[in-house]
């Protein structure tokens, strides 16, 4: 009736994928430290001066999740042509994403 499937060895490794996600951890991390240090230093001088600084630490972590959804849509656009091991197309959506490297 059907084709038996074979096993297909993954792209990527476990300890390949932990390397990937810690650098991503580490400035999750530390955007939010730097936004909450920002709010200390400026505690002392006033409740004008605190919600300026949460105003822009809002805006930031909204810039930065604005791109971090537009990167996350081209790496599952590069990722379905990596699963279908079609390396030329992953390559041209790669050089679309990011025309500056």
């Amino acid at each position: 009736m059907g084709t038996a499937t074979q096993a297909k060895a993954p792209l990527f490794t476990r300890s390949a994928l932990v390397a990937l996600i810690w650098p991503l951890f580490l400035e999750q991390t530390l955007s939010v430290t730097m936004g909450m240090a920002d709010t200390l230093m400026v505690a002392g001088v006033g409740e004008a001066a605190v919600s300026s600084v949460s105003l822009v630490d809002s805006l930031n972590i909204l810039i930065i999740q604005i791109l971090a959804a537009l990167a996350t849509g081209g790496a599952v656009v590069a990722s379905q042509y990596m699963g279908r091991r079609d390396q030329e197309s992953a390559q041209r959506q790669h050089r679309r994403q990011h025309p500056h490297l």
